[in-house]
């Protein structure tokens, strides 16, 4: 079974090397960003399994890089993105609701949570494309 492919966007050094090794050590294949420019550039050429996309970033954040791609009606080949932020307001999370698949709040989970999310996405997935469905 190939490796499901991650893209981990995190500005923060310490969260991003914690998810990073938790990803990478569950087996994934992770790429990173740690801006909303290089998020962009890589959420738009795809790929993804799995886009991890924090809110709060520099350049631009998750939430402009979502309208970006959007407003250019960019047909993105990533199956699911998941905003991963401390934000927990109920605009910010409507907002991120309409433009994506998910929402994390990044204070009340542990790297072990982390992992549970990102199997039941991917698992979500795997339901939705199944043959037997």
């Amino acid at each position: 079974m190939d490796k499901k492919k991650l893209l981990l966007v995190e500005d923060d050094l310490f969260l991003r090397d914690l998810y990073n090794e938790t990803l990478l050590t569950a087996g994934y294949a992770v790429d990173l960003a740690v801006n909303g420019q290089e998020a962009y550039d890589k959420i738009k050429a795809g790929g993804y399994d799995l886009v991890l996309l924090d809110i709060v970033l520099p350049i631009m954040d998750g939430i402009q890089v979502m309208e970006k791609l959007k407003e250019e009606q960019i047909q993105l080949t990533n199956k699911c993105t998941v905003f991963l932020t401390n934000l927990d307001n109920e605009a910010d999370i409507k907002k991120a609701l309409d433009l994506g698949n998910g929402y994390i709040i990044k204070s009340q989970i542990t790297p072990a949570d982390l992992l549970n999310e990102v199997k039941n996405y991917l698992d979500s997935l795997n339901q939705k494309t199944s043959p037997t469905n």
